[in-house]
């Protein structure tokens, strides 16, 4: 009776394992399953958020585009994620950066991914490269050899933009710099002699300054500061899942080649840059 009772045990036993392994097989499937199709919605409520900043995303006749709002474009059709540019919102860049700073669900693009922002956001990318420089008036004589000259003139520059950390790394005195909002400020700055130069991107300074009136051939790059990539910035609150899905969209983006052996990364870049091509 004693063994006959133990077998009997045993079976029940074994049978309540199985059923609790089939409960837990049954449970995985169905958390992998609605995780994939809660990706496509957690993407598409995303917030994005972008500034005037050529070739990389600027607005032209009344149109978002440029080379990360094109990849962004590629990446949502990678993800089955039906999203356009006209989903993402068009801020200044002090006022992109704090929000995407402080609220979740937010993606700021395009960001340097500096190592002071390292820990402050999730990254994609890279997106491509940036120069920041100093552009001032052909007019305005500026020495500078090495970066202790920079402390010899005024600089203006945009609020949280990468090129403020990059003229701190370099022994700036933040109190010395002019920081403004917006890029028509500095602008104005720099024409009236306010300032005596502006530190920024090189491509997207000159494409500022045309679009404010001014003629840009009345400026020049007086110093190169620093390049360094441009990426997708994540709250660190968004789920690494996603953070992921949209690297792994982008690499595949950039290795794809087509019959010709040209990926669409290259076809995006040579859109915006003609001679990549």
């Amino acid at each position: 009776m004693i063994v006959s009772s133990g077998g009997k045990f045993i079976e029940k036993y074994t049978l309540f394992r199985c059923v609790v392994a089939s409960i837990f097989v049954a449970i995985s499937m169905a958390a992998v399953l609605c995780s994939a199709v809660d990706e496509p919605y957690a993407v598409k409520n995303l917030t994005y958020i972008t500034e005037q900043f050529p070739p990389y995303n600027y607005q032209e006749g009344g149109r978002l585009q440029g080379i990360s709002v094109d990849l962004l474009e590629k990446m949502w059709n990678n993800m089955s994620v039906n999203l356009n540019e006209s989903d993402v919102e068009l801020l200044s860049w002090t006022e992109g950066y704090q929000r995407t700073l402080n609220e979740s669900n937010t993606v700021l693009f395009s960001t340097a991914r500096l190592p002071q922002r390292e820990h402050l956001f999730k990254w994609v990318g890279p997106i491509g490269p940036i120069r920041n420089v100093l552009l001032a008036k052909k007019d305005k004589i500026l020495n500078i050899s090495s970066a202790e000259d920079l402390e010899k003139y005024k600089i203006g520059a945009i609020k949280d933009d990468s090129a403020v950390q990059m003229l701190l790394d370099r022994g700036v005195k933040k109190e010395d710099l002019v920081l403004e909002n917006t890029s028509s400020q500095i602008i104005e700055m720099l024409q009236n002699g306010s300032i005596d130069a502006w530190a920024y991107g090189d491509t997207a300074g000159i494409w500022l300054i045309r679009k404010s009136g001014a003629n840009a051939s009345d400026f020049k790059v007086a110093y190169v500061i620093d390049q360094i990539d441009y990426y997708y910035a994540f709250n660190k609150e968004t789920p690494e899942s996603i953070v992921q899905s949209f690297q792994q969209a982008l690499d595949y983006i950039k290795s794809n080649k087509d019959k010709d052996g040209v990926t669409d990364y290259e076809k995006i870049l040579a859109k915006y840059i003609p001679a990549m091509l």
